[in-house]
């Protein structure tokens, strides 16, 4: 028998084939956010993580302090190199982009890499809580409208919702009611599926609802059978990475047969237990949620 089939039985044996998700994020050092969110999350889940970093950064930018290393000169070694050792991946899944050539290029590796019975996930980092990272630009925006468009799976925020639909921003944040906000966040989702053209599944995340007396967050779930929304206590802290961990809970699920309403359910429960034990300590935004403690959930 030979060493490629005696590897194919042991894979049977153990659980079978162990599926690939190609994340293309950046690097930081230090604010538990992109890469060093999605390795150990989709890790957890039994799906190898293939990390293309866009960028090496000393720590994530909300620190005062900090260094970013662009690295869009390496996407087409990555297309090349993967593509001559056969790479082929279950899952693909984009997180940030510093600007419109990488998205650009990123396209192009999708042309490559992007086959059939792959899924794919795009988190279209731009902004959050009604106002753009310093990244955006009219360019970006086009960029991650047309990319939004090809996923089968998008997990926008609110703002980022709004910026992928041309809602206004400023109206849709006026009133934050929950009467008022779902049904907005509801329609925006809607559209986001019809622009797509295909059967995309809308995830729309942190949807924070002031209600006086019952201050929640929502995520918003839309696909062929209807929208859901998956409820969770409202903490008025913004930790890094957060977003970051609840995609790759959303990519790993979906990878090993959940549907896109069980995967919400999941990383939303995932998320609630590490932010809750993080606020019990004396933990800086800055520096991330305490998930480790809870990667056993994913196993």
């Amino acid at each position: 028998m030979s060493p490629q089939m005696n590897i194919k039985n042991s894979a049977k044996k153990f659980g079978g084939y162990m599926k690939k998700a190609a994340v293309f994020n950046d690097l930081s050092g230090f604010g538990k956010c992109s890469l060093t969110a999605a390795i150990p999350v989709l890790s957890a889940q039994g799906v190898q993580c293939c990390p293309m970093a866009s960028a090496v950064l000393t720590n994530q930018t909300g620190y005062e302090y900090h260094k970013c290393t662009d690295l869009t000169a390496m996407i087409k070694d990555y297309i090349d190199n993967w593509q001559k050792n056969n790479a082929h991946f279950d899952g693909i899944y984009s997180g940030f982009m510093t600007g419109s050539k990488q998205i650009e290029l990123f396209m192009d590796f999708l042309d490559v890499f992007y086959e059939k019975n792959t899924m794919l996930l795009v988190d279209p980092v731009m902004g959050d809580d009604g106002r753009t990272y310093g990244i955006y630009s009219a360019a970006l925006l086009d960029g991650m409208k047309a990319l939004s468009r090809k996923a089968d799976v998008i997990t926008p925020n609110l703002t980022e919702a709004c910026l992928l639909a041309d809602y206004d921003i400023e109206k849709v944040y006026s009133d934050t009611r929950k009467d008022v906000l779902l049904p907005i966040a509801a329609e925006i989702s809607e559209k986001l599926r019809c622009l797509s053209g295909k059967n995309q599944d809308v995830i729309i995340t942190g949807i924070k609802c002031r209600d006086d007396k019952s201050p929640f967050i929502y995520n918003l779930v839309t696909t062929a059978n209807g929208t859901t929304t998956h409820r969770s206590h409202f903490f008025d802290v913004s930790f890094s990475g957060t977003g970051d961990l609840f995609a790759s809970v959303i990519c790993g699920s979906r990878l090993n047969g959940f549907s896109t309403e069980e995967a919400a359910e999941r990383a939303g429960k995932f998320l609630y237990d590490s932010i809750a034990d993080t606020m019990n300590d004396d933990t800086a935004p800055n520096d991330g949620v305490n998930f480790e403690k809870f990667l056993r959930e994913l196993m």
